[in-house]
Protein backbone atom coordinates (compact mmCIF):
# COMPACT_ATOMS: atom_id res chain seq x y z
CA UNK A 1 0.00 0.00 0.00
CA UNK A 2 1.36 3.74 -0.49
CA UNK A 3 1.43 5.40 2.68
CA UNK A 4 2.09 9.58 2.97
CA UNK A 5 5.56 9.92 4.70
CA UNK A 6 4.83 11.89 7.97
CA UNK A 7 7.28 14.43 7.91
CA UNK A 8 5.67 17.33 10.15
CA UNK A 9 4.25 16.96 13.34
CA UNK A 10 1.20 19.32 14.21
CA UNK A 11 0.01 19.56 17.73
CA UNK A 12 -3.59 21.09 17.86
CA UNK A 13 -5.98 22.12 20.54
CA UNK A 14 -9.55 21.99 20.15
CA UNK A 15 -12.52 19.97 21.91
CA UNK A 16 -13.86 18.24 18.61
CA UNK A 17 -10.86 18.11 15.76
CA UNK A 18 -12.88 17.75 12.31
CA UNK A 19 -12.07 14.62 11.10
CA UNK A 20 -12.59 16.46 7.16
CA UNK A 21 -9.43 18.41 8.53
CA UNK A 22 -7.72 16.00 10.03
CA UNK A 23 -7.85 13.29 6.63
CA UNK A 24 -6.80 16.81 4.82
CA UNK A 25 -3.44 16.94 7.43
CA UNK A 26 -2.74 13.44 7.18
CA UNK A 27 -2.96 13.41 3.40
CA UNK A 28 -0.39 16.34 3.35
CA UNK A 29 1.95 13.98 5.34
CA UNK A 30 0.93 15.63 8.66
CA UNK A 31 1.02 13.69 11.96
CA UNK A 32 -1.02 15.36 14.45
CA UNK A 33 -1.46 15.10 18.00
CA UNK A 34 -4.58 16.21 19.82
CA UNK A 35 -5.42 17.44 23.56
CA UNK A 36 -9.75 18.64 23.79
CA UNK A 37 -8.23 21.34 26.48
CA UNK A 38 -6.37 24.31 27.11
CA UNK A 39 -4.42 23.32 30.58
CA UNK A 40 -4.05 19.49 28.97
CA UNK A 41 -2.28 21.75 26.04
CA UNK A 42 -0.04 23.76 27.22
CA UNK A 43 1.15 20.83 29.63
CA UNK A 44 1.89 18.81 26.45
CA UNK A 45 3.96 21.97 24.96
CA UNK A 46 5.66 21.98 28.31
CA UNK A 47 7.51 18.44 28.39
CA UNK A 48 10.49 19.42 26.28
CA UNK A 49 10.14 15.78 24.55
CA UNK A 50 7.16 16.80 22.83
CA UNK A 51 8.08 20.45 22.07
CA UNK A 52 11.21 19.19 20.41
CA UNK A 53 9.30 17.26 18.22
CA UNK A 54 6.33 19.63 17.50
CA UNK A 55 6.70 21.68 14.04
CA UNK A 56 3.68 23.69 14.33
CA UNK A 57 0.38 24.82 16.42
CA UNK A 58 -3.29 24.89 15.86
CA UNK A 59 -5.26 26.52 18.55
CA UNK A 60 -9.05 26.84 18.85
CA UNK A 61 -11.09 29.74 19.64
CA UNK A 62 -13.74 28.14 21.62
CA UNK A 63 -12.90 25.41 23.18
CA UNK A 64 -13.11 23.59 26.75
CA UNK A 65 -10.34 24.99 29.66
CA UNK A 66 -10.26 21.61 31.27
CA UNK A 67 -11.00 17.83 29.92
CA UNK A 68 -13.99 17.83 32.80
CA UNK A 69 -15.08 20.67 31.23
CA UNK A 70 -19.26 20.30 29.90
CA UNK A 71 -18.59 22.96 28.06
CA UNK A 72 -16.25 25.11 25.87
CA UNK A 73 -15.94 28.60 25.78
CA UNK A 74 -13.48 31.43 24.31
CA UNK A 75 -12.54 31.80 27.87
CA UNK A 76 -9.93 29.53 27.14
CA UNK A 77 -8.03 31.11 24.51
CA UNK A 78 -8.28 34.30 26.28
CA UNK A 79 -6.39 32.99 29.22
CA UNK A 80 -4.50 29.87 28.29
CA UNK A 81 -3.30 31.50 24.38
CA UNK A 82 -1.08 33.29 25.94
CA UNK A 83 0.86 30.26 27.54
CA UNK A 84 0.86 28.49 24.38
CA UNK A 85 2.20 31.16 22.26
CA UNK A 86 5.34 31.64 25.16
CA UNK A 87 6.02 28.39 24.44
CA UNK A 88 5.79 28.67 20.73
CA UNK A 89 8.44 31.86 21.23
CA UNK A 90 10.84 30.27 23.18
CA UNK A 91 14.41 31.38 22.68
CA UNK A 92 15.59 27.82 21.34
CA UNK A 93 12.46 26.93 19.34
CA UNK A 94 10.35 29.07 16.92
CA UNK A 95 7.42 27.04 16.22
CA UNK A 96 4.37 28.73 13.66
CA UNK A 97 1.21 28.14 15.39
CA UNK A 98 -1.91 29.45 13.81
CA UNK A 99 -5.97 30.01 15.08
CA UNK A 100 -8.71 27.94 13.40
CA UNK A 101 -12.36 28.65 14.65
CA UNK A 102 -15.60 28.04 13.17
CA UNK A 103 -16.17 31.67 12.80
CA UNK A 104 -16.73 35.36 14.11
CA UNK A 105 -20.08 35.81 15.88
CA UNK A 106 -19.69 36.69 19.37
CA UNK A 107 -15.88 35.82 19.26
CA UNK A 108 -14.98 38.83 16.86
CA UNK A 109 -13.37 41.42 19.37
CA UNK A 110 -11.19 38.46 20.84
CA UNK A 111 -9.91 36.90 17.02
CA UNK A 112 -9.22 41.03 15.77
CA UNK A 113 -6.58 41.19 19.23
CA UNK A 114 -4.95 38.24 17.80
CA UNK A 115 -1.19 39.10 18.07
CA UNK A 116 0.53 39.34 13.85
CA UNK A 117 4.04 38.33 13.23
CA UNK A 118 6.28 38.87 10.35
CA UNK A 119 5.48 35.27 9.30
CA UNK A 120 1.42 35.31 9.74
CA UNK A 121 -0.07 34.67 6.53
CA UNK A 122 -3.99 34.69 8.15
CA UNK A 123 -5.04 36.31 11.57
CA UNK A 124 -7.07 33.46 11.84
CA UNK A 125 -8.33 30.29 9.49
CA UNK A 126 -12.48 29.56 9.13
CA UNK A 127 -13.22 25.84 9.70
CA UNK A 128 -15.46 25.48 6.77
CA UNK A 129 -13.50 27.66 3.78
CA UNK A 130 -9.77 27.87 5.05
CA UNK A 131 -8.87 24.04 5.54
CA UNK A 132 -6.54 24.09 2.43
CA UNK A 133 -5.33 27.38 2.51
CA UNK A 134 -4.11 26.24 6.37
CA UNK A 135 -2.70 23.21 5.51
CA UNK A 136 -0.40 24.95 2.45
CA UNK A 137 0.57 27.37 4.92
CA UNK A 138 1.79 25.33 7.45
CA UNK A 139 3.46 23.33 4.91
CA UNK A 140 5.32 26.70 4.06
CA UNK A 141 6.14 27.77 7.12
CA UNK A 142 7.75 24.70 8.10
CA UNK A 143 9.74 23.12 4.97
CA UNK A 144 12.64 24.38 6.40
CA UNK A 145 11.90 23.00 10.07
CA UNK A 146 15.24 20.73 11.26
CA UNK A 147 12.61 18.46 12.14
CA UNK A 148 11.03 18.22 8.45
CA UNK A 149 14.53 17.46 7.21
CA UNK A 150 15.44 14.95 9.70
CA UNK A 151 12.23 13.15 8.81
CA UNK A 152 12.92 13.46 4.91
CA UNK A 153 16.15 12.21 5.73
CA UNK A 154 14.67 9.28 7.55
CA UNK A 155 11.83 8.98 4.77
CA UNK A 156 8.94 6.65 6.06
CA UNK A 157 10.42 5.59 9.16
CA UNK A 158 7.54 7.62 11.71
CA UNK A 159 4.93 6.88 9.95
CA UNK A 160 3.40 3.51 11.71
CA UNK A 161 4.19 6.01 15.01
CA UNK A 162 0.98 7.07 17.02
CA UNK A 163 2.08 8.79 19.75
CA UNK A 164 4.74 11.10 21.08
CA UNK A 165 7.05 8.73 22.98
CA UNK A 166 7.61 6.35 20.19
CA UNK A 167 8.52 9.31 18.35
CA UNK A 168 10.55 11.35 20.49
CA UNK A 169 12.55 8.28 20.94
CA UNK A 170 13.38 7.27 17.77
CA UNK A 171 14.35 11.16 17.45
CA UNK A 172 16.79 10.67 20.46
CA UNK A 173 18.37 7.41 18.92
CA UNK A 174 18.89 9.73 15.52
CA UNK A 175 20.88 12.08 17.75
CA UNK A 176 23.15 9.99 19.67
CA UNK A 177 23.87 7.35 15.99
CA UNK A 178 24.85 10.78 14.18
CA UNK A 179 27.03 11.98 16.60
CA UNK A 180 30.76 10.84 16.43
CA UNK A 181 31.56 11.12 19.29
CA UNK A 182 29.16 8.81 21.05
CA UNK A 183 30.06 5.37 19.26
CA UNK A 184 30.44 4.09 22.49
CA UNK A 185 27.22 5.00 23.66
CA UNK A 186 25.27 2.04 24.82
CA UNK A 187 21.90 3.40 26.09
CA UNK A 188 20.60 2.99 22.17
CA UNK A 189 20.21 -0.58 22.43
CA UNK A 190 17.80 -0.63 25.20
CA UNK A 191 15.84 2.52 23.03
CA UNK A 192 15.98 0.05 20.06
CA UNK A 193 14.78 -2.73 22.27
CA UNK A 194 11.79 -0.59 22.78
CA UNK A 195 10.82 0.65 19.34
CA UNK A 196 11.22 -3.50 18.15
CA UNK A 197 8.73 -4.22 20.94
CA UNK A 198 6.58 -1.05 19.41
CA UNK A 199 6.80 -2.88 16.35
CA UNK A 200 5.73 -6.11 17.53
CA UNK A 201 2.57 -4.56 18.99
CA UNK A 202 1.55 -2.34 15.87
CA UNK A 203 2.06 -5.86 14.09
CA UNK A 204 -0.78 -7.39 16.49
CA UNK A 205 -2.90 -4.48 15.48
CA UNK A 206 -2.00 -4.84 11.97
CA UNK A 207 -3.01 -8.22 11.43
CA UNK A 208 0.69 -9.46 11.62
CA UNK A 209 0.83 -11.22 14.76
CA UNK A 210 -1.42 -12.54 17.28
CA UNK A 211 -2.11 -11.61 21.07
CA UNK A 212 0.05 -14.53 21.96
CA UNK A 213 3.17 -12.81 20.25
CA UNK A 214 3.63 -11.54 23.79
CA UNK A 215 7.54 -11.05 23.12
CA UNK A 216 10.00 -10.08 20.40
CA UNK A 217 11.45 -13.60 19.97
CA UNK A 218 7.71 -15.20 19.94
CA UNK A 219 7.10 -12.30 17.01
CA UNK A 220 10.46 -13.37 15.17
CA UNK A 221 9.28 -16.92 15.55
CA UNK A 222 5.63 -16.18 13.94
CA UNK A 223 7.78 -13.71 11.38
CA UNK A 224 9.83 -17.37 10.75
CA UNK A 225 6.78 -19.54 10.20
CA UNK A 226 5.29 -17.55 7.67
CA UNK A 227 8.45 -16.30 5.63
CA UNK A 228 9.37 -19.86 5.15
CA UNK A 229 5.87 -20.85 3.93
CA UNK A 230 5.45 -17.95 1.35
CA UNK A 231 8.25 -15.09 1.03
CA UNK A 232 6.38 -12.71 -0.70
CA UNK A 233 4.92 -11.63 2.57
CA UNK A 234 7.71 -11.55 5.03
CA UNK A 235 10.71 -11.27 2.82
CA UNK A 236 13.93 -12.89 3.77
CA UNK A 237 15.81 -9.32 4.68
CA UNK A 238 12.72 -8.82 7.06
CA UNK A 239 13.22 -12.17 9.20
CA UNK A 240 17.26 -11.89 9.11
CA UNK A 241 16.95 -8.27 10.18
CA UNK A 242 14.47 -8.54 12.71
CA UNK A 243 16.79 -11.95 13.79
CA UNK A 244 19.99 -10.14 14.07
CA UNK A 245 18.28 -7.03 15.71
CA UNK A 246 16.54 -8.74 18.60
CA UNK A 247 19.53 -10.72 19.62
CA UNK A 248 21.54 -7.51 19.64
CA UNK A 249 19.73 -5.05 21.13
CA UNK A 250 18.32 -8.05 23.89
CA UNK A 251 22.06 -8.52 24.31
CA UNK A 252 23.01 -5.07 24.55
CA UNK A 253 20.30 -4.19 27.31
CA UNK A 254 21.76 -5.50 30.09
CA UNK A 255 25.65 -4.95 31.15
CA UNK A 256 28.12 -7.31 31.63
CA UNK A 257 27.93 -7.80 35.56
CA UNK A 258 24.52 -8.69 35.10
CA UNK A 259 25.19 -11.52 33.42
CA UNK A 260 25.11 -14.83 34.98
CA UNK A 261 27.01 -16.78 32.63
CA UNK A 262 30.00 -15.59 31.84
CA UNK A 263 30.61 -14.60 28.27
CA UNK A 264 27.38 -14.65 26.94
CA UNK A 265 26.88 -10.18 26.80
CA UNK A 266 29.18 -9.18 24.51
CA UNK A 267 27.78 -6.15 23.29
CA UNK A 268 27.49 -3.79 25.88
CA UNK A 269 31.16 -4.41 26.74
CA UNK A 270 32.70 -4.74 22.95
CA UNK A 271 30.50 -1.44 22.19
CA UNK A 272 32.10 0.87 25.28
CA UNK A 273 35.50 -0.56 24.37
CA UNK A 274 35.26 0.30 20.61
CA UNK A 275 35.96 -3.13 19.82
CA UNK A 276 32.21 -2.90 17.91
CA UNK A 277 32.16 0.74 17.56
CA UNK A 278 30.06 0.44 14.33
CA UNK A 279 27.09 -2.09 15.61
CA UNK A 280 24.92 0.54 17.07
CA UNK A 281 24.59 1.58 13.76
CA UNK A 282 24.13 -1.26 11.88
CA UNK A 283 21.39 -1.95 14.44
CA UNK A 284 19.67 1.23 13.61
CA UNK A 285 19.64 0.53 10.40
CA UNK A 286 18.18 -2.93 11.01
CA UNK A 287 15.45 -0.80 12.79
CA UNK A 288 15.04 1.50 10.38
CA UNK A 289 14.59 -1.15 7.87
CA UNK A 290 11.17 -3.22 9.62
CA UNK A 291 9.92 0.29 11.12
CA UNK A 292 10.04 1.53 7.20
CA UNK A 293 8.31 -2.16 6.07
CA UNK A 294 5.50 -2.63 8.66
CA UNK A 295 3.99 0.89 6.63
CA UNK A 296 3.22 -2.09 4.17
CA UNK A 297 0.50 -3.43 6.62
CA UNK A 298 -3.19 -3.25 6.46
CA UNK A 299 -4.40 0.21 8.10
CA UNK A 300 -8.33 -0.34 7.27
CA UNK A 301 -9.88 -2.62 9.85
CA UNK A 302 -11.78 -5.10 7.12
CA UNK A 303 -8.16 -5.51 5.40
CA UNK A 304 -6.49 -5.95 8.59
CA UNK A 305 -8.92 -9.03 9.45
CA UNK A 306 -8.63 -10.34 6.24
CA UNK A 307 -4.79 -10.17 6.23
CA UNK A 308 -4.85 -11.70 9.63
CA UNK A 309 -7.23 -14.55 8.79
CA UNK A 310 -4.62 -15.38 5.77
CA UNK A 311 -1.76 -15.58 7.77
CA UNK A 312 -3.60 -17.63 10.07
CA UNK A 313 -4.78 -20.01 7.95
CA UNK A 314 -1.99 -20.77 5.97
CA UNK A 315 0.32 -21.21 9.39
CA UNK A 316 -2.91 -23.61 10.08
CA UNK A 317 -3.32 -25.28 6.64
CA UNK A 318 -0.01 -24.67 4.30
CA UNK A 319 -1.49 -26.80 0.95
CA UNK A 320 -4.12 -24.70 1.29
CA UNK A 321 -1.91 -21.62 0.74
CA UNK A 322 0.53 -23.61 -1.85
CA UNK A 323 -2.88 -25.01 -4.00
CA UNK A 324 -3.32 -22.91 -7.00
CA UNK A 325 -0.71 -20.45 -6.37
CA UNK A 326 0.80 -18.46 -9.15
CA UNK A 327 4.33 -17.63 -7.63
CA UNK A 328 7.79 -17.08 -8.90
CA UNK A 329 9.80 -20.01 -8.16
CA UNK A 330 13.31 -19.83 -6.09
CA UNK A 331 16.42 -22.02 -6.44
CA UNK A 332 18.63 -23.47 -2.88
CA UNK A 333 21.06 -26.04 -2.44
CA UNK A 334 19.85 -27.71 -5.69
CA UNK A 335 16.19 -27.36 -4.95
CA UNK A 336 13.33 -25.00 -7.34
CA UNK A 337 10.86 -23.67 -4.42
CA UNK A 338 8.53 -21.74 -3.33
CA UNK A 339 8.25 -21.42 0.36
CA UNK A 340 8.34 -24.74 2.22
CA UNK A 341 6.95 -26.69 -1.19
CA UNK A 342 9.49 -28.39 -3.71
CA UNK A 343 9.03 -28.78 -7.36
CA UNK A 344 10.82 -31.15 -9.63
CA UNK A 345 11.94 -29.31 -13.22
CA UNK A 346 10.05 -31.36 -16.08
CA UNK A 347 11.70 -32.70 -18.75
CA UNK A 348 13.42 -29.70 -21.04
CA UNK A 349 12.04 -27.09 -18.53
CA UNK A 350 14.74 -24.41 -18.21
CA UNK A 351 12.97 -22.94 -15.18
CA UNK A 352 14.36 -19.37 -14.05
CA UNK A 353 13.89 -17.15 -11.03
CA UNK A 354 11.31 -14.74 -13.41
CA UNK A 355 9.22 -17.97 -14.46
CA UNK A 356 5.83 -17.27 -13.02
CA UNK A 357 4.36 -20.59 -11.77
CA UNK A 358 1.12 -22.31 -11.10
CA UNK A 359 1.24 -25.15 -8.43
CA UNK A 360 -0.74 -27.99 -8.28
CA UNK A 361 -1.27 -31.27 -6.41
CA UNK A 362 0.37 -30.46 -3.72
CA UNK A 363 0.86 -32.98 -1.01
CA UNK A 364 3.75 -33.73 1.71
CA UNK A 365 7.29 -34.18 0.45
CA UNK A 366 8.30 -38.05 0.81
CA UNK A 367 11.91 -37.13 -0.97
CA UNK A 368 13.92 -38.17 2.03
CA UNK A 369 17.13 -35.67 0.84
CA UNK A 370 14.57 -32.90 1.01
CA UNK A 371 11.75 -33.17 3.22
CA UNK A 372 13.30 -31.57 6.34
CA UNK A 373 13.62 -28.30 4.53
CA UNK A 374 10.98 -28.49 2.04
CA UNK A 375 8.07 -30.30 3.70
CA UNK A 376 5.68 -29.93 0.73
CA UNK A 377 5.97 -30.84 -2.88
CA UNK A 378 3.40 -29.59 -5.72
CA UNK A 379 3.34 -30.10 -9.46
CA UNK A 380 3.64 -27.06 -11.78
CA UNK A 381 2.06 -25.34 -14.76
CA UNK A 382 4.37 -22.69 -16.35
CA UNK A 383 2.45 -19.47 -16.25
CA UNK A 384 4.79 -17.22 -17.95
CA UNK A 385 8.66 -17.75 -18.56
CA UNK A 386 10.80 -15.01 -19.19
CA UNK A 387 14.37 -15.73 -20.21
Amino acid sequence: MNVTPRNIVVFWTDEAPREDFLARLHEAGIQVFTKDNYVDGVQWLSNPTNLEICDAVILDINCKIRHSDEHESTDSFRDYASRVLSRCEGEKRHIPWFVFTTGLGDSASLLSAIPRREWTRQQFYQKDTDQQQLVADILELTRDSKNVALRRRYDGVFDIFEDEGTTSRLYDIIRKIEDPQRTADTTVFNAMRKLLAYAVSFGKDHGLFTEDNDSIRAAEKRLAGIHNLAPEIVPSYILTNFRSLADTVNNGSHAKYEDDEAGSLAVDADVQSGEAKYLSRVAFYQLLTILRWMRKLPMKSEEIASYRARIDEMLRDPIRLYEGCECHLQYDNGVWHYGSCAVRPRPGHLLNEQTLVRLKFVQPNTNYTTKKRYPFFAQYDVVMMRL
